[in-house]
C-alpha cells in the first residue's frame, strides 16, 4: 500500500509540473480550448496528489513535522497553480503567480526527495 501511494504521489507531482507549464503556454498562446483541457487534467492531478499525500501523511508519517510543512507548502502550490492558470485563461497578468508556483513546486519536490531537510 505504501509503494502504491508513494508512486502515485511522485508521479502526480511530475505530471503536474509538466501540465502546469503546457497549460500556461497554451493559455498565453491564445489556445483557450486546449488550455482548458490541460487545466482540467491538472486539477485531476491535484486531487490525486492531495489524496495520495494525505494517505502517506496520516498513514505513515503522522509523527514527523517535516511532512506537515511539506503538506502546507503543497497546498500553497495548488493555490498558486490555480491562480496562474485562471488568470492566464482570462488574459490577466499572471507571470508572478506562474513563477511563484514553479519555485514553490520545486521546493516541495526537493523536500519530498529529502534534498532539503
Amino acid at each position: 500500500m505504501y509503494n502504491m501511494l508513494k508512486e502515485s504521489h511522485v508521479g502526480g507531482w511530475e505530471v503536474a509540473f509538466v501540465l502546469l507549464i503546457i497549460g500556461y503556454i497554451l493559455y498565453r498562446a491564445g489556445k483557450a480550448k486546449a488550455g482548458k483541457i490541460v487545466h482540467m487534467v491538472l486539477r485531476l492531478m491535484m486531487v490525486i496528489i492531495l489524496l495520495s499525500g494525505a494517505g502517506l501523511l496520516f498513514g505513515y508519517h503522522a509523527s514527523d513535522v517535516f511532512y506537515y510543512v511539506k503538506a502546507i507548502l503543497a497546498i500553497v502550490v495548488f493555490g498558486l497553480m490555480e491562480m496562474s492558470m485562471g488568470r492566464a485563461s482570462r488574459n490577466q497578468p499572471s507571470t508572478g503567480f506562474f513563477v511563484g508556483a514553479l519555485v514553490v513546486m520545486v521546493l516541495v519536490i526537493l523536500l519530498g526527495y529529502r534534498v532539503i531537510a
